[in-house]
């Protein structure tokens, strides 16, 4: 039996569905899942070692292998909706009241702060410092606390988590899903690590596969597609708020090969 250290920011459904079907163990696969607080304790872990792989947000890996000098490979890019609203405390009823007001976030860099700072932009709040500050609390429980204590004003926080909120009090001024055509989340690790351990990863892959078509009401039925254009769209926006200092390429930290030779034999 294998072990693979795998980081996420929660525990999917997917991740639930292959460890109580069996799916690890059928590919000889133990899963250590560690919960992260942070995508910057969470790419620097992967960096260093301490994870094999991790599903976060793909904006996360543009940053870290263009600002921080890490060589990390998407190799599982999911096509669905990033589901995050920008929710606001009791007292904030709109975009220009956040003006010169904390708000928190994961990253100040990279993650949902990317769309996030659209949302600002086309509400007039154009220049960070100025106009707004970031406060990087970390994930987004931390970031709900942050909010309820009152140190901070708003955040990204996931569609069914803002519902909640607006059950407090909270307001929902908008959302990112329209700023995207097409959205992929990423599952990413070190580019030497994949080629060493190829097998291993293959195996995760397929093992993935096989619980996410089990999760979808098809097993055995797995016919995904390794999302290119959310991860694109993503690194376009990374470029339209000044972020992304190479072409807009996302081949340049993406391949599919695993993911093919994974998708070939289920």
């Amino acid at each position: 039996m294998d072990t693979l250290r795998v980081s996420t920011f929660g525990r999917s459904r997917v991740h639930e569905r292959c460890v109580n079907d069996g799916i690890y163990t059928a590919e000889n696969i133990d899963v250590e899942l560690d919960v992260t607080q942070s995508s910057k304790a969470q790419m620097g872990r992967l960096r260093d070692g301490v994870w094999d792989v991790v599903h976060t947000n793909a904006d996360n890996v543009y940053w870290w292998n263009e600002d921080n000098g890490a060589d990390f490979l998407i190799v599982l890019a999911t096509p669905g909706r990033p589901n995050q609203s920008l929710v606001v405390r009791p007292e904030i009823h709109s975009c220009a009241e956040l003006r010169g007001k904390p708000i928190a976030v994961d990253a100040s860099e990279s993650g949902y702060v990317t769309p996030l700072r659209i949302l600002l932009k086309k509400a007039g709040l154009a220049e960070e410092g100025r106009d707004f500050t970031f406060l990087e609390v970390g994930a987004t429980q931390q970031r709900i606390d942050s909010m309820r204590a009152g140190d901070t004003f708003g955040a990204m926080v996931g569609s069914d988590q803002a519902a909640a909120l607006e059950r407090e009090g909270f307001h929902v001024l908008d959302s990112i899903n329209h700023l995207y055509t097409n959205y992929a989340g990423g599952t990413a690790v070190r580019r030497e690590w994949a080629e060493k351990r190829e097998d291993l990863l293959l195996r995760y892959l397929r093992a993935y596969l096989r619980g996410q078509a089990a999760e979808d009401g098809k097993p055995g039925q797995a016919t995904p597609r390794f999302g290119w254009d959310g991860l694109q769209e993503m690194m376009q926006m990374r470029r339209d708020v000044g972020l992304l200092r190479g072409p807009v390429d996302a081949h340049r930290f993406a391949d599919d090969r695993y993911f093919q030779r994974a998708l070939a034999t289920l």
